[in-house]
């Protein structure tokens, strides 16, 4: 609007200048000396023009989106380990970059580049509260010649591999065959309600409250069963929909209790599994991870048979890396769902397994039997039916997903796929992803390690 004011002037002065020169104007005619000759440019009458910023480069914006997280975050590029946080390259597309800032305590900030004019939006996640949110706009040039206490990097890095992140809420095609529709529904309502920090959630009935208050926490979001329990008014617990639940601790803590689980799980996955693995690869790199960090808990194991005993979880498997069958196969099963893998445990004489499907076929993996042994034998490992009943847990003792009633729909579930009957008599060595190849190995009668490989094509 200045701009065009100033023109306006301009114009309206040059026409008067000319109407006053103009032929037949009153007035003596005066005869002018000649103007001297001005060799300069004339002025221009129209306001300058601010030079659009140079277009931003990938360099420019790490460079710059970096140097802002220094002064503004915290962030310390040439720290080790996970202290300051950690600066990772997104996604483009072809109006933006963008880089992402995982602080260390799990948060995150997307910045949104724009290629043109350097205008940088960003957005918040927290992954705790499973939320997401705009939280302003700054000028990525405003800070490309900002000095900060340690150097930025000149060169934008190789972008980092996909990561796994924390999922509050996991679900499978276990739950909804067993538990019904009706029930995961109700649980990712609890789920809800617990990250929003309130204490009431929708539920049609206290018969689905009982169940999945009851059930659900254990299984699929551990920490839970030290942060909530069931609401005072046991025999009351669902009014016109709405189901009650108690904080055991402040919900400040809760908050801060989980934001520790899920970066211990996240710790968990990223170190030992990978989003490019395939499903069996997966269960295989975490099972070799149990037997190889994870010892049997055999003091509370004779505990058990003089007392009772209160405090068996997966959550307190995670703290200690030490439990018993009913902690270690339901902390395996809930790594593998945070892994998008579909899995639960199974029940049987006494013991607890975990359960998978994949590739649409479903097969026992016992990650107990593996701890405190020699190596990883995979005799436990991706077993039908008739392995299991080697160890004596025949088909007509399972129950499945802890359903202790079998009250829900109980499919009858078969493992009846031998695929992996060549490795059950060998330990892990290695597998190699690119190749779809098991290296393992086993003892000749002279106590020598002889190797072999297995071709898991299709897996």
């Amino acid at each position: 609007m200045k701009k065009l004011f100033c023109m306006i002037i301009a114009a309206f002065a040059l026409c008067a200048a000319v109407w006053g020169c103009a032929p037949g104007n009153d007035g003596p005619e005066v005869t002018q000396p000649p103007e001297p000759v001005n060799t300069e440019a004339p002025a221009s009458t129209e306001a300058p023009v601010t030079e659009a910023p140079e277009a931003v480069t990938a360099e420019m914006a790490y460079r710059g989106v970096s140097i802002y997280c220094q002064l503004e975050c915290g962030y310390q590029p040439d720290a080790s380990g996970r202290e300051s946080g950690e600066m990772m390259i997104g996604d483009e597309s072809d109006t933006e970059y963008q880089l992402i800032y995982r602080s260390y305590t799990g948060s995150r900030m997307r910045f949104f580049v724009d290629k043109a004019t350097g205008l940088t939006r960003i957005v918040e996640y927290v992954p705790v509260l499973d939320t997401e949110t705009e939280a302003g706009t700054f000028d990525l040039f405003d800070y490309l010649n900002r000095e900060v206490p340690t150097a930025a990097p000149t060169e934008a890095p190789t972008p980092e591999p996909e990561r796994f992140v924390f999922r509050p809420k996991v679900r499978t095609v276990f739950m909804e065959e067993v538990f019904g529709e009706t029930m995961c529904d109700t649980w990712y309502n609890l789920v809800d309600a617990v990250m929003a920090g309130e204490d009431t959630f929708a539920c049609p009935d206290k018969h689905t409250y009982d169940w999945v208050m009851g059930q659900f926490p254990i299984r699929y979001f551990p920490v839970l069963i030290e942060l909530i329990d069931f609401c005072y008014d046991r025999d009351n617990p669902v009014v016109n929909g709405v189901a009650s639940f108690t904080w055991l601790v402040p919900k400040e803590e809760a908050a801060e209790r989980i934001g520790e689980f899920a970066e211990q799980i996240e710790g968990i996955m990223n170190e030992v599994m990978s989003p490019g693995y395939s499903d069996l690869e997966n269960a295989l790199a975490l099972y070799d991870h149990f037997a190889q960090n994870y010892t049997y808990d055999y003091d509370t194991f004779e505990k058990m048979y003089e007392e009772y005993v209160p405090y068996l979880s997966a959550y307190r498997f995670f703290k200690e890396g030490t439990g018993i069958c009913s902690e270690i196969s339901p902390a395996y099963s809930y790594l593998l769902m945070q892994a998008g893998v579909e899995a639960t445990t199974m029940m049987g004489s006494d013991h607890e397994w975990s359960y998978v499907r994949i590739n649409g076929r479903n097969f026992h993996i016992d990650p107990t039997f593996v701890l405190d042994k020699d190596g990883t034998p995979l005799s436990y490992f991706m077993m039908n039916d008739a392995q299991r009943e080697v160890y004596g847990y025949g088909r007509d003792e399972f129950v499945i997903t802890s359903n202790y009633s079998k009250e829900n729909p109980h499919p009858d579930y078969i493992a009846d796929d031998d695929t992996f009957a060549g490795i059950w008599d060998y330990s892990f060595d290695e597998f190699f992803p690119d190749e779809d190849r098991l290296r393992c190995w086993q003892y000749t009668e002279g106590w020598e390690k002889v190797y072999t490989d297995f071709d898991y094509t299709g897996f």
